[in-house]
């Protein structure tokens, strides 16, 4: 009977110390999946650049955006997380917890041309939802503009203008109301308080 006992102790005890060697493996494995970004801004940028340019003409086309997440996987690629549908005035970027990718920049379209709308800049929701993420964010327009969103500062550059990426055929610029070069949320604030001239 005590026989018994002591293979049964015997046993717990060797299962215990396979447990633990398996979790101390899968806990390593976990520790070399979370890695520092080694992507460089530029090959954001133009990650960024291809992905929007791939969604203008169906963003147009449905008069919606169109966002998504570039994330880093372990091999060094940046990669695209799922695109999501928005609506026309906006798209909820989701923020994909997943140990084995490094989140870099978030993306969206702006939708189609609308003279109802100051598409050409980013919205001090773009902005703002960016700083909340803490990630940089790229942003195209109906008229083909690139602009990236810088987290830290809360500043819009365009890195390009009107046509350097594919835009709405329907697309006109409005006299007067050419975008700047950059905007802080204090000056897009004072631009979308202005009465800008109708396209």
């Amino acid at each position: 009977m005590n026989e018994g006992r002591v293979t049964i102790a015997v046993l717990v005890l060797c299962a215990a110390l396979w447990a633990g060697i398996v979790l101390r493996q899968s806990s390593e494995n976990l520790g070399n999946e979370i890695y520092e970004r080694t992507a460089t801004d530029a090959q954001v940028q133009q990650a960024a650049r291809e992905q929007l340019s791939n969604l203008q003409q169906q963003s147009f086309a449905e008069d919606t955006e169109y966002c998504g997440l570039l994330a880093e996987n372990a091999d060094g690629e940046i990669v695209s997380r799922t695109v999501i549908v928005g609506d026309h005035e906006s798209c909820d970027i989701t923020y994909f917890d997943v140990r084995t990718l490094y989140p870099l920049a978030t993306y969206h379209t702006h939708a189609g041309f609308n003279t109802d709308y100051d598409s050409e800049v980013p919205s001090t929701l773009d902005i703002e939802s960016d700083m909340a993420s803490g990630m940089d964010g790229f942003v195209s327009t109906p008229g083909g503009r690139f602009w990236h969103i810088d987290a830290e500062t809360g500043t819009a550059t365009q890195v390009c203008g009107e046509g350097c990426l594919p835009s709405d055929p329907r697309y006109r610029p409005c006299n007067g109301a050419a975008p700047e070069e950059s905007y802080t949320l204090a000056s897009l604030r004072a631009r979308f308080g202005s009465l800008l001239p109708s396209c």
